[in-house]
């Protein structure tokens, strides 16, 4: 999946990941979503993507600032202040601190963001600068094994540490062009990351520490011109990027409490084990699109493609000979119908091709014969092969009264799914390969409503999803270690098609109101229930499936003049079921067992919230 800040990608340039801590939520006023193959939007978007669309000032000046805490340690504090002054400029401009006590054992966080947008938009032309940073530090606790899970606050290898740091900056604007609405959008971004892991006993701890400096824009024009009794809408545009990727990995001894760095090494004079890995990528990527929308009568036809070139080079830093580069191009066409059948009904038909590159750490640790320790240590191994997906789509939509009933079936093609196979050597090493075939096929349904004058809102929605291997596969897992041949949980973890693919549950059920009462007073509650589904390691579908579980959770306000307060509940339960699980060996028994991430206890966060300057407000109290 693709993640857009306004139209920029936040998906990192080493391994395509989204750090979702690092998008400043905070000053996010609306959220796109494009299901299905998003085959105009470049690599990445085979599932989809998602567009965050962020606060711009509005009116005269004002601000507000919020103070928020509850269990664990949380406490929070946000400003902001906007406005948009006579000449047409506006300005909006945010920042905040956060930090939380975790709930497991030896789990804590922090995190700083800042925020600006800054900007002069009019019918014809327009100008925008934004600024932001975000910087987090999070002590987390992973999987456990089964056997310790009656106390699932336990943390088995404390010490894992990650720490991420952002900066970027967008330049965008729009002027009139060739009788249509010519845009350009350059931006810059600097990402740095440090993810200390610790492990068992005797393999080391590893140390990833990324670099990443990227610079890239987009030039988009689009007009809309009549023809006969209909219209065409045309766009078309050209995006790329440049990324300087820095990767180094250092290995240290897994003994953490012993750690002494005294001065030719770590650990009780031992020296550590070193840097394994360091490698530089000035990778860059190309790109053009077109789409045309032509509409007549109550129909609109659609039609378009991509173009996409890619090129990942690889320099070792500590071996010159084992340079080499890889490059990779894709053409993503897509076609469409919409009718609308009047009375607010509507239905809908697509077909798109999409793909997605082989990230940097998958390219560099694609050899069986030579797997990378976690979080992979880069070599220069034999090239992947890119994903290539087609995704078909019928949906339509259905109003009655103020009741909206939304339907979609779908079904996604893929060949060459990268996969990550565990080691036979080692239970914390692996590689990438890919797959021949791949399949995801499923139903969404939601029906939502408002009534009241907006006072109460309600929603339901269903996801039915078959994700499954459509070939077959030898997939080897700690399950199918030798040593382990006399456990329970033994398998060959044989792979035939039809199989499930671990950790997608085949149902989900969401739901919840909210209600706005008399005298300033609001309620809320949000339900899920999340389908069983079979562990990381178990592809073969040889073992139980994780149990399904349900999350609750409920909020509650009160406004009176300038002053909101409100209170939020999650996991009202406190239920602790296992939401992720894979298969390990537990050192301290040598017996294989379950590994399992329980679902986070129950918070209680009461948040204060102060505006200042609103019209109508009144700012003496």
């Amino acid at each position: 999946i693709s993640v857009f800040l306004d139209g920029v990608r936040q998906n990192e340039a080493d391994a395509q990941e989204v750090d979702f801590d690092l998008l400043l939520m905070e000053h996010v006023k609306r959220v796109e979503l494009l299901s299905g193959t998003a085959s105009l939007l470049g690599p990445n978007s085979l599932a989809g993507a998602i567009n965050l669309v962020t606060d711009r000032g509005e009116g005269p000046p004002h601000g507000e600032l919020e103070a928020s805490g509850g269990s664990f340690g949380m406490a929070e504090l946000e400003g902001t202040v906007e406005g948009r002054a006579q000449n047409g400029w506006d300005y909006y401009l945010g920042g905040g601190y956060e930090r939380e006590d975790g709930w497991r054992v030896g789990a804590h966080g922090h995190n700083f963001n800042g925020f600006l947008n800054l900007g002069h938009f009019g019918e014809q032309r327009g100008i925008g600068l934004q600024a932001m940073g975000a910087k987090s530090v999070v002590a987390s606790a992973g999987s456990i094994p089964e056997s310790l899970y009656g106390d699932p606050r336990v943390n088995f290898t404390p010490g894992d540490l990650e720490t991420l740091n952002m900066q970027q900056m967008n330049l965008t604007g729009y002027v009139p062009l060739g009788g249509g609405r010519g845009t350009l959008t350059l931006f810059g971004k600097r990402f740095d990351a440090d993810r200390f892991n610790v492990n068992q006993a005797p393999d080391p701890n590893v140390d990833a520490l990324t670099k990443t400096y990227t610079m890239g824009g987009t030039a988009d024009w689009r007009r809309r011109l009549p023809i006969g009794t209909g219209a065409v809408s045309l766009r078309f545009g050209v995006d790329g990027s440049a990324n300087w990727v820095h990767e180094q990995i250092v290995n240290t001894p897994s003994e953490v409490g012993e750690l002494v760095d005294d001065g030719i090494g770590f650990g009780d004079g031992e020296p550590a084990l070193g840097i394994t890995t360091d490698v530089k990528s000035p990778s860059w990527d190309l790109a053009g699109y077109g789409i045309a929308d032509y509409t007549i009568h109550r129909v609109t036809l659609s039609a378009g493609a991509r173009y996409d070139y890619i090129r990942v080079p690889f320099q070792n830093q500590l071996d010159a000979s084992d340079n080499t580069s890889n490059s990779f191009h894709h053409l993503s066409p897509r076609g469409g119908i919409n009718v609308d059948l009047g009375g607010g009904t509507s239905v809908y038909g697509s077909v798109g091709g999409s793909f997605r590159a082989p990230a940097i750490v998958e390219l560099a640790c694609a050899d069986p014969t030579a797997s990378c320790p976690l979080p992979f240590a880069l070599g220069d191994d034999p090239p992947l092969a890119p994903v290539r997906a087609t995704t078909y789509e019928v949906g339509g939509k259905l109003l009655r009264g103020n009741v909206l009933f939304d339907a979609s079936v779908y079904r996604t093609d893929v060949r060459d799914e990268i996969f990550f196979i565990q080691s036979p050597g080692s239970l914390v090493s692996g590689y990438f390969t890919n797959l021949d075939k791949t399949r995801r096929q499923g139903v969404e349904l939601s029906v939502s409503s408002s009534l009241l004058d907006d006072r109460l809102t309600w929603y339901a929605n269903y996801a039915y999803t078959r994700a499954t291997f459509e070939s077959d596969a030898q997939i080897f897992s700690t399950r199918s270690n030798d040593d382990f041949e006399d456990s329970p949980l033994f398998g060959p973890n044989t792979v035939t098609p039809g199989d499930r693919m671990p950790l997608v549950p085949a149902n989900q059920v969401k739901g919840g109101f909210a209600a706005r009462l008399p005298k300033g007073f609001r309620v809320g509650v949000d339900a899920r229930w999340i389908g069983s589904q079979y562990l990381r390691g178990d592809e073969g579908n040889e073992e139980q499936q994780l149990d399904s579980y349900v999350v609750l959770g409920a909020r509650a306000g009160f406004s009176y003049k300038a002053w909101d307060f409100s209170g939020v509940v999650t996991n009202l339960l406190n239920s602790h079921d296992p939401i992720f699980g894979t298969f390990n060996a537990n050192e301290g028994t040598g017996q294989l067992e379950r590994f399992l991430t329980p679902l986070t206890a129950r918070t209680v966060n009461f948040i204060i919230r102060r505006t200042f300057g609103n019209p109508g407000s009144d700012t003496d109290d």
